[in-house]
């Protein structure tokens, strides 16, 4: 912001915005118009995109305790309730 020469009053206006877009966290994306407008014109694919997403994420959480299962020797307990379930599917 020094290197811009932007003024006090400028600076503390940024750093306000972006504090601001931060805080909003990843939803600050719509508040492009192109992108709000084609998650509103097309809400399947974006159904589609969240249902591919938690999918991914449980994914994810099934390998995590897989992994925290195995011992030392990568051989891995089965008695644990969590990962029965999910070697029952």
């Amino acid at each position: 912001m020094a290197a811009n020469r932007l003024q006090d009053k400028q600076q503390s206006k940024w750093v306000e915005d972006i504090t601001d877009m931060m805080a909003e966290g990843p939803r600050v994306i719509l508040r492009l118009p192109k992108i709000r407008q084609a998650v509103i014109e097309s809400p399947e694919s974006m159904l589609w995109f969240s249902k591919v997403k938690t999918e991914l994420e449980m994914l994810w959480l099934e390998m995590g305790k897989i992994l925290n299962c195995e011992d030392d020797n990568g051989v891995v307990d089965e008695s644990d309730a969590i990962l029965q379930e999910i070697f029952r599917v």
